[in-house]
């Protein structure tokens, strides 16, 4: 349990999700390996942002977290804080990427966004949690892998944008568990998903989107703007999650270790896509 609370309260599943994201996307895109160093930036980044705002609403907005992730932060909460900070200060200073002035305007948007989610509280104005976590995820995990790599002007920025898409609706499909597990704490004029339509309602909406996702990774696939074999492995990928969102598996009484490791792993999950699609598109 102490473990599970470690990957999960620390961000360091979700974190490494992200750097899967950013690495798997590189692949689809035909890149293979050259999002590399970016996957180690954004991985790194957010496992800051996700301890930054967690640590934000505990210290002034306890009643927006439940009562053991409270009592985590407020014991390891300045030590995570530097940890983080140590991690990206050393990937900026030994990685090799592109620091442009659109790469900084991209990463002042996000940390600008991240800040206001977390102190304003931007998450708590009406139907704004869900797409803002969609679109934050999105362009941190592709948009800016972009402009770290300096390939913005060599490549087709319409199929960066469906991939865009593509993950947005993941992660949307994704986060609605999440809210549901939060119904007790969030204030109902947030108006989240589950507290318009019900969470067995909501759970659905859930698998439409992350499927959505699925058909927009075989879309670019079967059009050859993508990287065919991986955007198939990605697409499967986004299929195998649909059962984790349903309502049979994430009802509202579900452990945290359901939402922390398990929901958050899928992300991880991704990285079988390359010897997926490898091994099985031969």
């Amino acid at each position: 349990m102490q473990l599970i609370k470690i990957l999960g309260f620390s961000h360091i599943v979700i974190a490494f999700g992200a750097g899967v994201t950013v690495y798997l996307s590189g692949f689809a895109l035909g890149l293979e390996g050259r999002f590399f160093q970016a996957a180690l930036i954004v991985s790194a980044l957010t496992g800051l942002g996700y301890t930054a705002q967690r640590f934000i609403k505990t210290m002034f907005f306890p009643s927006s977290a439940h009562a053991e992730k409270n009592a985590y932060m407020k014991r390891y909460g300045i030590r995570l804080l530097i940890l983080w900070a140590a991690i990206v200060s050393g990937a900026f200073l030994f990685v090799n990427v592109t620091l442009s002035s659109s790469t900084i305007l991209v990463g002042l948007f996000l940390i600008t966004i991240g800040l206001m989610y977390a102190l304003v509280p931007v998450r708590e104005m009406a139907y704004l949690k869900l797409p803002l976590i969609s679109l934050v995820w999105a362009i941190a995990t592709v948009i800016l892998p972009v402009f770290l790599t300096g390939i913005e002007n060599h490549i087709d920025m319409y199929t960066v944008w469906a991939i865009v898409l593509s993950r947005g609706l993941y992660i949307a499909g994704l986060t609605i568990p999440f809210d549901v597990r939060d119904l007790d704490i969030d204030r109902l004029d947030m108006k989240t998903v589950p507290q318009t339509i019900g969470v067995a309602s909501s759970l659905y909406w859930a698998m439409m989107l992350v499927g959505t996702s699925a058909l927009v990774w075989f879309g670019l696939a079967a059009s050859h703007a993508i990287n065919g074999y991986v955007g198939i492995a990605l697409g499967i990928h986004a299929v195998v999650t649909m059962p984790f969102v349903s309502p049979s598996f994430a009802g509202i009484n579900r452990h945290e270790i359901y939402h922390t490791i398990v929901l958050d792993g899928m992300l991880l999950i991704q990285l079988f896509a390359l010897p997926i699609s490898t091994f099985c598109f031969i």
